[in-house]
């Protein structure tokens, strides 16, 4: 469904565009509704192209709040702990930790 979204549904709008074309011929609007058909499954691309690279910075957000986080709850930001270092609260290395602390932000409602 997504691939078919991403990818499928905006060439064929470019490929309906080639056969309007080849139906109205290069004398009439054909090269008109090539390039708006064109256009326009760009434009599709484009939006979804967007859409994803703005999510992709969600993600990015939440892992910045958890790091503000760590520091806030252990006083050093979790690459500068020493090798072997645990929690006192839970007894967890620093990756076990810094997962819990990012999927407590993306629960949370509250913006970073």
């Amino acid at each position: 469904m997504l691939f078919s979204m991403r990818y499928l549904i905006p060439a064929g709008v470019c490929l309906a565009g080639l056969v309007i074309v080849l139906i109205a011929g290069p004398s009439n609007y054909g090269p008109d509704a090539l390039a708006a058909m064109v256009g326009a499954g760009g434009a599709i691309y484009l939006m979804n192209k967007f859409m994803r690279m703005g999510i992709e910075g969600d993600a990015d957000r939440d892992v910045e709040e958890a790091r503000r986080m760590f520091l806030d709850r252990y006083g050093r930001w979790p690459d500068e702990v020493p090798a072997g270092w645990t929690s006192p609260d839970a007894h967890e290395d620093v990756d076990t930790t810094m997962r819990e602390l990012v999927e407590r932000r993306r629960a949370s409602d509250v913006a970073a």
